[in-house]
C-alpha cells in the first residue's frame, strides 16, 4: 500500500502541475489505473489540487473504498455528470479540463451540458497522461520485459508444436492456453496467418489448414501487471522457397538496420527510414505498407509513434517496437517484430526467441 501511494502521488503530481487552478477529469481506465494502480474500472477521478475525488457507481463502491481508503473522496450519484457537477459547486471548481481522446463523445457532451448549466467552464484537452507515460519507470520496465519473457518462451512452446494439417485456430488456441498457463492474458487478439493469408497483416485466425511446406506468421503479446508484450514471427514448415527466403533475409535486414538506428536524441523517423529505406532499395517500397513500430505500455499502441512522418525524439526508457513487413498479395507476408527498450547504449531487444 505504501509503494501504491507513494508512485499514485507522484504521478498525480506531476499531472497536475501544469493545471493550477483547472481540475482534471480522468476518464480512461488505463490513464486511471497508471496513476492510481486501480486494476478495476467504472469509475472517474477528479484531480483538483491537492484533492483526489472517486466517482462511482454502488456497484464498485466497495472496491474503490478498499483500494484508497482515505486518500480520495469518494461520491456516489448517478449520472457522473451529476456527481461532478455537485463536487464542483461544493469545491467553487470553475473549470475542468477534459481528455476528449480518451472520452466518448456522447459522455463528454453530457458532462460539457451538465457543466455549463452551472456556468462552470469545460477545456478539452488530449493526451492527458502520454508526456508522463512515454517513459518507462523501473517497475513498468520490469513489467514489460517479464511479459516479453513469457511471449517468447509461449511461442518457443507453440512453434515446437506447429504441424501440417492444423488450423490456424488451432494454434491461435494453443497460445491462449500458454498464456492461461502462465497466468496471463493476451494484450491483443492473436494473429496466426498462414500461406496466403500471412499478406494481410491484421489477418483474423480462421479455418485454413497449414499445408507441408506453409510458411506461418505469429503476432502474439501477453500483459502482465497491467504491461503489455509484442512479438511477431514467421514459422516455415518444410521447403522454403527462394522467394520466401529472399524476402525472410530482406525484413531481417531492414529489422536490424531499424535496431541500429534506435539512440537517444534521434526522431522516431529516423528509425522508421532505417527499415524502409532497406526495404526500398530492394525494390518492395510499395510492398512495406505500415509503420515500422510503436510504443507499448499498458496499452498494445501507444507514444511514441515509429514512422515516417513522426516527429518525436527517442528518450531513455521508452519501449517501442521494431517490426518492418513485405506483403505481397495473395501469396505470402513476412513480418519481423520486437519489443525493444530504449538505452544509452541504444536498445535492449525485450523478445528473445529466433
Amino acid at each position: 500500500m505504501v509503494e501504491y501511494l507513494t508512485n499514485m502521488n507522484k504521478r498525480i503530481r506531476k499531472l497536475i502541475i501544469n493545471y493550477k487552478d483547472k481540475a482534471i477529469l480522468v476518464t480512461d481506465s488505463k490513464d486511471i489505473y497508471y496513476l492510481t494502480s486501480a486494476g478495476f474500472d467504472g469509475f472517474w477521478l477528479l484531480l483538483y489540487k491537492n484533492n483526489i475525488f472517486a466517482i462511482t457507481s454502488k456497484m464498485v463502491e466497495g472496491q474503490v473504498k478498499h483500494h484508497f481508503g482515505d486518500t480520495a473522496k469518494i461520491t456516489v450519484i448517478l449520472p457522473f455528470s451529476d456527481a461532478l457537477a455537485e463536487i464542483c459547486k461544493k469545491y467553487k471548481i470553475k473549470d475542468v479540463c477534459i481528455d476528449i481522446s480518451n472520452t466518448n463523445i456522447m459522455v463528454f457532451d453530457a458532462i460539457s451540458k451538465k457543466l455549463l448549466e452551472h456556468k462552470i467552464n469545460v477545456s478539452k484537452i488530449t493526451g492527458l497522461t502520454n508526456d508522463l507515460r512515454i517513459i518507462k519507470d523501473k517497475t513498468e520496465i520490469e513489467n514489460i520485459k517479464t511479459a516479453c519473457n513469457i511471449v517468447s518462451k509461449v511461442y518457443e512452446n507453440v512453434k515446437k508444436q506447429i504441424v501440417a494439417g492444423m488450423t490456424e485456430l488451432d494454434i491461435h488456441f494453443k497460445i491462449e492456453e500458454e498464456f492461461a498457463k502462465n497466468h496471463v492474458v493476451a494484450s491483443f487478439k492473436t494473429i496466426v496467418a498462414s500461406g496466403p493469408n500471412s499478406s494481410n497483416p491484421h489477418h483474423i485466425s480462421g479455418n485454413r489448414k497449414i499445408l507441408k511446406n506453409d510458411m506461418v506468421l505469429i503476432d502474439m503479446g501477453c500483459i502482465y501487471n497491467g504491461y503489455c508484450s509484442d512479438l511477431t514471427r514467421i514459422a516455415f514448415l518444410g521447403k522454403i522457397t527462394s522467394m520466401s527466403e529472399k524476402v525472410w533475409s530482406l525484413v531481417k535486414q531492414a529489422h536490424d538496420m531499424s535496431l541500429l538506428s534506435v539512440e537517444i536524441g534521434n526522431k522516431c523517423s529516423i528509425v522508421d527510414s532505417a527499415a524502409r529505406d532497406v526495404i526500398k532499395k530492394a525494390g518492395f517500397g510499395d510492398k512495406f505498407i505500415h509503420g515500422t513500430g510503436h510504443g507499448v505500455g499498458l496499452n498494445i499502441h501507444e507514444s511514441p509513434s515509429v514512422s515516417q512522418n513522426s516527429k518525436e525524439i527517442l528518450k531513455e526508457n521508452m519501449v517501442i517496437t521494431i517490426e518492418p513487413g513485405i506483403y505481397i498479395p495473395n501469396k505470402f507476408g513476412i513480418r519481423i517484430e520486437d519489443t525493444v527498450l530504449v538505452t544509452k547504449n541504444g536498445c535492449e531487444i525485450l523478445t528473445n526467441t529466433k
